[in-house]
């Protein structure tokens, strides 16, 4: 089985002095490899921080690619394509999450892809240069350069991500990127009000345009009560699946970037109680594996 989870912040938390030495993390090379006949591929996020690169966040980057080569040499796989993933290895995607990383110009958007990554959100949580953030009050959509951006990205066969963007901003992504675009981590809007969640109209339009969509374990965006169990997840799929997502979701688990996890999904070996409840629950087969990963793969056809 191909099992894809398309955001997790295990890269930045390596380099998190403040995590404390040996603290757990979500993503390990055991957790990713106990299964030896199914092919893990898990993305890690280059993410910008709060201050956008500047301050306190300076050298970000770099430090998380050397949390990278940390990894690397432990025994986990940079892969650029799914074709490359091995079976039984820990096969990293790269990602990118802020569009901070792009504001020497856009020709960093092609240094970004020589350096394997293949998804990047143009926004976190603050307003830069290119779009403002789902966690804030404005309606203003993408910048001029902010779609010279998407359209850089295209070129470049990389994901526009939208899960921390505004509901201006997804409408102008919708409209303006020639690829179909991406929401890496994020959760149904209808089942959990949240601002980060989507609505009904972003998620149709989102499939409709042969995107994908990664339902977030964050239980902050699961549950009005912030409380979730791996039936909480499994209420978003299948909620997606309702508005025809079948074949355009899967995990987006947002693993070490999240405080908490929903019961009986602590770290990504857990995903196999997810897969066998959803068979419980009545997802098929083939439901099972194109949420696990299948529908992942075809969607990075289409870059």
């Amino acid at each position: 089985m191909l099992i894809c989870d398309t955001h997790a912040d295990t890269l930045y938390a390596l380099q998190d002095n403040a995590r404390g030495e040996g603290a757990p993390l979500h993503v390990t090379l055991a957790s990713l490899t106990q299964h030896p006949q199914d092919t893990r591929v898990q993305a890690m996020a280059l993410w910008t921080g709060t201050e956008g690169l500047l301050g306190k966040d300076m050298g970000l980057i770099n430090r998380e690619m050397e949390s990278l080569e940390s990894l690397l040499s432990q025994g986990f796989r940079q892969v650029r394509n799914l074709s490359e993933a091995l079976a039984g290895e820990a096969n990293i995607l790269l990602t990118v999450e802020g569009g901070e990383v792009f504001e020497g110009g856009l020709q960093t958007v092609d240094a970004f892809a020589v350096w394997g990554v293949r998804i990047a959100a143009i926004v976190w949580n603050n307003e830069n240069p290119f779009a403002c953030p789902a966690m804030g009050a404005s309606d203003k959509g993408l910048t001029p350069l902010g779609r010279k951006l998407v359209a850089r990205m295209n070129e470049r066969h990389m994901a526009v991500d939208v899960s921390h963007l505004n509901a201006a901003g997804v409408r102008d992504a919708l409209r303006v990127s020639r690829a179909p675009i991406i929401a890496t981590h994020s959760c149904a809007h209808a089942l959990c009000d949240h601002p980060r969640n989507l609505t009904d109209e972003q998620l149709t339009a989102i499939f409709d345009m042969g995107g994908y969509v990664g339902v977030n374990f964050y239980p902050t965006f699961l549950s009005p009560t912030g409380e979730a169990d791996i039936d909480t997840v499994i209420d978003h799929v299948a909620y997606m699946t309702e508005l025809g997502g079948g074949k355009h979701i899967g995990m987006g688990s947002d693993f070490d970037g999240i405080e908490s996890t929903p019961k009986g999904l602590a770290n990504a070996g857990d995903v196999y109680a997810l897969f066998a409840r959803m068979r419980a629950r009545g997802f098929s087969e083939e439901a099972v594996g194109d949420f696990a990963g299948e529908n992942f793969r075809r969607y990075l056809a289409k870059l």
